[in-house]
């Protein structure tokens, strides 16, 4: 009886040992992997109505870009797994007619000596930061990007949001053919005529998307998004001269949407039109260039062509260093190659 009860005391000691031990390093894990801490909020625009698909972006206290997300269709956000440290969170509204905002952010976690010299960060800090977006000078009251009411058949309402919930599982073919099936029922349906295209066009059906797009700038004259949807299915299907003429209508209505500046330089460049890119492109980094580097990527490629060597370079490298790892960065790796021991 003695021996058992011995080591069932002895089981005992190593279960409290085993547990102390998984929490040290449970504890140091979470120290080392930022505790658990994080960022989170809404972005609300008109009568603090949230606003979806904008951007946010995390940025650490030199201001480099840490994360980008995209808002849900709540307006939401969130950034997990930080450190301490100061932050900045800036909302980047493309393509609205609300102003760029952003918040400082500091993360302090409490810490506790563990008597060998070394301190324990313990709890979890967990911020939360809300955006109420101003309207820009100028922009007319009541309109913010695509906002657009119309008197919508419920049978179609319902399928439009159908395809909405489907496009947020990922289920593309099930979305496309409930956003179809809405269009059949009331072919006006400028959400759904804008959505459709929209999805068409990241997929890389152009021409399906032109035609869904431009039937959508007939339903709504004042949507920037269609309309420099049009211009981009326009400009990857190599027809330069219509998409400059759709971008111009989309600058029309915002002119100082870094998406829309970055499109026209792009047309403008194509079309060997150096000087005039070259001056919608400084004006686009010179407003936007830390937060869209693709700016510095085209005014780098105007540089290249109007032979200043150095700038391109310059511009070529700021971009390569905001998108390490993007699609063409071994491209842009090669033309910086390129482009040393040359001079302009």
């Amino acid at each position: 009886m003695k021996i058992a009860r011995l080591e069932v005391s002895l089981f005992r000691r190593e279960l409290r040992m085993v547990v102390f031990f998984a929490f040290v390093f449970l504890v140091s894990t979470a120290s080392a992997f930022g505790q658990g801490n994080s960022i989170s909020g809404h972005v609300f625009g008109a009568d603090r109505r949230p606003v979806a698909d904008v951007q946010v972006e995390l940025l650490d206290d030199l201001s480099r870009t840490l994360q980008r997300i995209t808002v849900n269709s709540s307006g939401r956000y969130s950034f997990y797994r930080l450190p301490s440290g100061r932050f900045k969170i800036r909302v980047l509204p493309f393509g609205t007619d609300y102003e760029q905002q952003e918040q400082d952010v500091e993360i302090v976690n409490f810490t506790r000596g563990s008597g060998s010299g070394d301190d324990r960060i313990l709890g979890a800090s967990n911020e939360q930061r809300d955006f109420y977006l101003r309207l820009r000078p100028g922009a007319p009251i009541g309109v913010t990007g695509s906002i657009f009411v119309q008197d919508v058949p419920p049978a179609a309402k319902k399928l439009y949001d159908l395809g909405v919930e489907e496009l947020k599982a990922k289920r593309s073919a099930e979305a496309y053919t409930a956003l179809k099936s809405s269009l059949e029922i009331f072919p006006k349906y400028f959400a759904a005529l804008e959505l459709l295209g929209t999805e068409y066009l990241k997929a890389g059906h152009y021409e399906a998307s032109q035609v869904l797009l431009t039937l959508a700038t007939e339903v709504n004259p004042r949507s920037f998004r269609s309309w420099h949807g049009v211009a981009y299915s326009l400009f990857s299907q190599k027809k330069y001269p219509e998409a400059i003429a759709a971008i111009g209508k989309a600058m029309e209505i915002n002119g100082a949407a870094p998406e829309g500046m970055l499109l026209n330089g792009v047309l403008l460049r194509r079309t060997m039109k150096y000087d005039e890119a070259e001056k919608q492109l400084a004006k686009a980094k010179e407003l936007y260039g830390d937060s869209l580097p693709e700016i510095r990527r085209e005014l780098g490629l105007v540089y290249a062509d109007k032979k200043r060597y150095k700038d391109a370079t310059k511009e070529l490298r700021s971009y390569l260093k905001a998108r390490p790892d993007a699609k063409d960065a071994d491209a842009i790796k090669t033309l910086l190659v390129e482009l040393e021991g040359r001079t302009g």
